[in-house]
């Protein structure tokens, strides 16, 4: 990837600063996939969705084709909720309590899916890139990279289209913009080179 070295600068400036959480995360255990129609969801990826709730993080992702298809149901996730993010969620910029984080659940819920969805798309990143992940040969590489070419899944577009849409969500645009870097600077050689040493023998990695 010819542009590492900025990726990891990026990172690196990150990381430094502490990220804060969705303003509105009292209001994620509250939603309701089945009235949300314009997310489109079949019912396998609503029940993928809840079984994901009701377990641990690490549960999910200990395989990589069930932490793919995860990934892939929250991109969509992302797709179908942040056509317009600069709605009433965009415009909160302090933590809410649980009754205005459901107040603005109630006016805005498709902003609240697009904090949910990149919420658990950072944890889920956090997660692949800890010592937990190399033990169980699961990586950022062999859940966001697909096929024995590592062709990074096509959904990720919906992180750049949050990025992109300019005025908006300012935790939305952060986060997507640091999920995006991190999923990106795992095909770089030298971090190529880590997960080829971390992760368990036959465990897929980026090219």
């Amino acid at each position: 990837f010819d542009h590492c070295g900025i990726i990891i600068a990026v990172l690196t400036m990150a990381s430094k600063s502490s990220l804060q959480p969705s303003p509105v995360a009292a209001a994620f255990r509250s939603l309701q996939w089945d009235p949300l129609s314009s997310l489109r969801l079949t019912p396998q990826e609503t029940a993928l969705l809840r079984m994901a709730e009701s377990n641990p993080i690490e549960y999910t992702l200990g395989d990589a084709r069930d932490a793919t298809m995860y990934v892939r149901v929250l991109l969509k996730l992302l797709a179908e909720a942040s056509v317009n993010v600069s709605g009433h969620v965009a415009r909160i910029t302090e933590e809410c309590n649980e009754n205005r984080a459901l107040d603005a659940l109630d006016a805005d819920p498709l902003g609240v899916v697009t904090h949910y969805a990149i919420a658990k798309l950072s944890t889920i990143i956090a997660t692949l890139s800890s010592t937990w992940a190399a033990e169980n040969g699961v990586s950022i590489g062999n859940v966001f990279y697909a096929g024995s070419e590592g062709v990074l899944i096509e959904q990720w577009k919906a992180l750049l289209r949050v990025i992109s849409k300019g005025k908006g969500d300012a935790y939305a645009q952060r986060s997507a913009a640091l999920c995006l870097a991190q999923i990106l600077v795992a095909a770089c050689p030298s971090q190529r080179g880590a997960s080829d040493t971390n992760a368990k023998d036959g465990a897929d990695v980026p090219p």
